[in-house]
């Protein structure tokens, strides 16, 4: 029997009463201040109020779960989150019920960050010291996997980004302070998948990689700002279609809900440009697939894959 696979995500909220105790849990220990908290709230009811939901993170976590298991129907999968149910802490209890002694974990972040993939490598090494112990082997960033980078082209040629005018890509993440990019790879792996994605479409629409979410000031946070960067496209006058990749996230989430197609919709529709936004990966079949047939570097190497092996040093 294969390993058992572990999801693991950050979690979400999904009622009006569970906002505020999951922005606590998200928050917890980072000295946030109070009004960034109720800032964050009023964001998720601006969210409800447009799209009727709170955020579709749990459900693309649920739909992955499904997907893979329509792959590999007799692996033991699971799903954990870091800061909302099913939390991680109660998943792998139910593990251990089940006798699972040994689990890879696939995270819903591609790319190299403090506050996306550290917290979830930090996440397992706490779970671990659970007893009777469990062994949970974090499986390998993605970003540079053949099925990732077709998978991003698939969600874009559901665009009509070759049939919409003068169209600009924006391969969009979300921003980090330019300290934490400065002690990881995100940047450069953020990069590289995106020249995979335009190579893999074989397009020459222009195309530059933007941020998004930004927490703090403009002058400490990676950039540039996507609306800002939408507002410098339209002053050009020279393209009448943005159309946005969100490439820095896995699943759909409060972030692309909400920032993109709430937000970047409505700059685009300020401005006169036509916007189309590309959904996430998600459970794309080829994302299951790639998800399914993942496997652990052995000691001292590295998992590579058929196509491309991803040179730091490159960029």
């Amino acid at each position: 029997m294969s390993r058992a696979l572990l999801i693991l995500s950050y979690g979400a909220p999904q009622r009006q009463e569970d906002v505020l105790p999951f922005l606590r849990n998200l928050f917890a220990g980072r000295n946030v201040p109070e009004e960034r908290i109720n800032a964050a709230v009023q964001k998720y009811e601006r969210a409800v109020q447009k799209t009727g939901r709170y955020s579709p993170l749990n459900t693309e976590c649920q739909n992955l779960v499904a997907g893979i298991r329509q792959i590999d129907p007799h692996r033991p999968i699971y799903w954990g989150n870091l800061f909302w149910h099913p939390l991680l802490a109660d998943t792998v209890a139910e593990m251990q019920q089940d006798g699972i002694e040994h689990a890879v974990c696939f995270a819903t972040s591609a790319f190299d960050s403090p506050s996306g993939n550290q917290r979830y490598a930090d996440a397992l090494t706490k779970a671990m010291n659970a007893q009777p112990p469990i062994i949970i082997e974090k499986l390998p960033l993605p970003f540079a996997e053949p099925f990732f980078i077709e998978s991003q082209a698939d969600r874009l040629l559901e665009t009509p980004f070759a049939s919409t005018p003068a169209p600009y890509i924006l391969f969009s993440a979300h921003s980090i302070p330019l300290a934490d990019a400065a002690r990881s790879q995100y940047v450069e792996q953020l990069q590289f998948s995106c020249r995979l994605v335009i190579d893999r479409l074989g397009s020459d629409i222009p195309w530059e990689l933007v941020y998004q979410s930004r927490s703090g000031p403009s002058g400490d946070w990676l950039g540039p700002d996507i609306k800002e960067r939408i507002e410098q496209l339209a002053a050009e006058g020279r393209y009448r279609s943005v159309i946005v990749s969100p490439i820095g996230f896995f699943c759909e989430n409060m972030e692309t809900q909400y920032d993109l197609d709430i937000e970047v919709g409505e700059c685009c529709a300020g401005l006169g440009l036509f916007y189309h936004r590309a959904r996430a990966v998600g459970s794309l079949t080829k994302a299951c697939r790639m998800i399914a047939a993942s496997r652990i570097a052995p000691p001292g190497g590295v998992v590579k894959t058929h196509r491309v092996v991803y040179d730091s040093k490159q960029d």
